[in-house]
């Protein structure tokens, strides 16, 4: 498995600089941008459109907070794929739901109350990257993987509440 952290010679770690990201993104896919090579050999240009989509997907992947971390699961040997199946608690999964609904009902809330859920749902998906980088800190890779899940849900939701605000707006 490839180490999307090596790519842009950064730790592996749940929090990182974006930003920093960006910058080393940019600096490294203007070395193997494949338009560079139009003049090269074939071997050489697929070569170095297999090189720039790698570097675009490490990207991809680092740059997204909930991919990072199955990234570094992964890394850890843990199997993203049947995680990705892993049931959440009950009592979790009937919040997620009951979420859902307020945010399917954002047009009918007024604005306080769209405000209010808003910070709810910001704060449990930010309270679930710190519970996450917790665990996995900890080298608790079983309660990071749950939390992982949980992360995963959150994300989700967060993605609902952006594009119902979009529809509103």
């Amino acid at each position: 498995m490839t180490n999307y952290f090596q790519v842009f010679d950064l730790a592996p770690r749940v929090a990182i600089d974006v930003a920093d990201l960006q910058a080393r993104y940019e600096q490294i896919i203007i070395l193997c941008h494949p338009d560079k090579y139009a003049g090269a050999p074939a071997f050489e240009q697929r070569a170095a459109a297999k090189r720039a989509a790698d570097v675009n997907q490490a990207y991809e992947v680092l740059a997204h907070t909930v991919a990072r971390a199955g990234h570094l699961l992964a890394l850890r040997g843990v199997d993203i794929q049947s995680l990705e199946r892993q049931p959440a608690s009950p009592d979790f999964l009937f919040e997620q739901m009951t979420l859902r609904e307020e945010v399917q009902m954002l047009n009918t809330l007024t604005d306080a109350e769209a405000v209010a859920l808003s910070e709810r749902i910001t704060t449990a998906y930010d309270d679930a990257k710190n519970k996450f980088a917790y665990y996995f800190d900890a080298d608790d890779l079983a309660a990071a993987s749950s939390a992982w899940v949980e992360l995963h849900y959150q994300h989700k939701l967060t993605d609902e509440l952006s594009r119902a605000k979009r529809q509103v707006s």
